[in-house]
């Protein structure tokens, strides 16, 4: 597996490689269970045509499915899906659907079912219709791997974005069902260090401190995407050592509910901070180590991973009260 060098193209993949052979081998690799996983698998394309390619990602964008277009490589794996949608439980039409190959459920062609799921609010969308027509004239299909690959490895996320600060995740955490991880720094940290390794660590251009940036980490809780539900949260915090946490986002960070709430009373009554980078960014590890899996469960396929990089950025402040 290899990173993404603009502007190469491979087309040396065996031919009989189809989406469908994909979804086979993940799901036999990964347990991706189909009747538990909402809104994963093959979301869209043709199942059936043969594969010159595949790109991991975290967010399959226009950016990308143009990109992966251009170097020849028409299957695009994502942790979300192409047409935001989210879910847990699956209906079990969708997935007998897709098994039996029901006509009445197949999109097309290639017999995808993943996009008929209705999207109430969107009819009509412009946005979304535009990306349907531009994946259809790319021929690229689209395979979300998000919940699945959750469901395999609980922690891999979490412990995946530790391995990119340096941190050295304890191996009995990694088999852990629990979303989160917690490590020791080889040596006492301030936050704002780890803060300013966010950039090369996760592609973050805008991690954000919740405390006091100046504080010495030497036990760090680690959680990718969000803090809540604050459970999770809860649930690292009660080893009373931790004193940063390192996270994607507080829910919305800017409102003072959920996690976020939980960690400014956690912060009233000890000495704690935490670096957010981004709930993408904190996924950004993640995803490469899940198109290394992907690899090699399917060697014979041409695999790339591409960041999705970091869409917000924080504009320079002069008011008062700001901190360094």
């Amino acid at each position: 597996m290899t990173e993404a060098p603009l502007g190469t193209t491979s087309n040396t993949t065996p031919p009989e490689i189809t989406g469908r052979v994909v979804d086979l081998i993940l799901n036999t690799t990964f347990g991706s269970q189909r009747s538990v996983a909402r809104y994963e698998g093959l979301c869209v394309g043709e199942a059936t045509q043969p594969v010159t390619g595949a790109v991991v990602c975290y967010a399959p964008t226009v950016d990308i499915l143009r990109r992966a277009a251009v170097t020849g490589r028409n299957l695009v794996i994502s942790r979300e899906h192409p047409f935001y949608l989210h879910g847990g439980v699956n209906h079990a039409y969708l997935s007998e659907g897709l098994l039996n190959d029901d006509p009445v459920l197949a999109l097309g062609p290639g017999g995808t079912d993943r996009d008929l799921i209705p999207m109430k609010g969107f009819e009509g969308d412009t946005v979304i219709a535009a990306k349907r027509a531009l994946i259809t004239e790319l021929g690229t299909t689209v395979y979300r791997q998000g919940a699945a690959w959750d469901q395999y490895r609980p922690a891999a996320q979490s412990a995946a974005l530790a391995r990119a600060f340096g941190l050295q995740v304890p191996e009995n955490q990694e088999q852990s069902r629990r979303r989160g991880v917690v490590c020791d720094l080889a040596e006492p940290t301030p936050l704002n260090s780890l803060a300013a390794a966010a950039p090369t660590a996760t592609g973050s251009v805008s991690p954000r401190i919740v405390g006091d940036g100046q504080i010495i980490a030497t036990r760090v809780a680690v959680i990718a995407g969000e803090t809540d539900p604050v459970a999770s949260l809860a649930e690292l915090l009660a080893d009373p050592s931790v004193d940063a946490v390192i996270a994607g986002g507080g829910g919305i960070l800017d409102e003072v509910d959920g996690g976020i709430a939980y960690f400014l009373d956690a912060m009233a009554g000890r000495r704690i901070a935490m670096l957010t980078v981004g709930y993408g960014p904190s996924h950004e590890p993640g995803v490469k180590e899940m198109a290394d899996a992907i690899s090699a469960a399917i060697p014979d396929l041409d695999v790339e991973y591409w960041p999705s990089g970091d869409p917000g950025w924080i504009p320079a402040r002069t008011r008062k009260g700001n901190r360094s």
